[in-house]
């Protein structure tokens, strides 16, 4: 279970860098790894690559 200050930090798209708290953006655990990743929905729908920052897997 989350915290409500885990809950409130800023999270950035790991794609393009801005600022999603608030938007439309997709939570997803690595495929390999598990490390918890952040998009845009920009991001996503212009399948952007995205490459995980603990085991480098890198994914549309």
């Amino acid at each position: 279970m989350s915290s409500k200050s885990e809950d409130r930090r800023e999270h950035t798209c790991i794609s393009c860098g801005i600022n999603i708290s608030g938007t439309d953006a997709a939570k997803f655990d690595c495929p390999e790894c598990g490390t918890l990743i952040y998009r845009c929905s920009t991001c996503r729908k212009q399948s952007n690559l995205y490459e995980c920052p603990d085991c480098g897997f890198t994914g549309p």
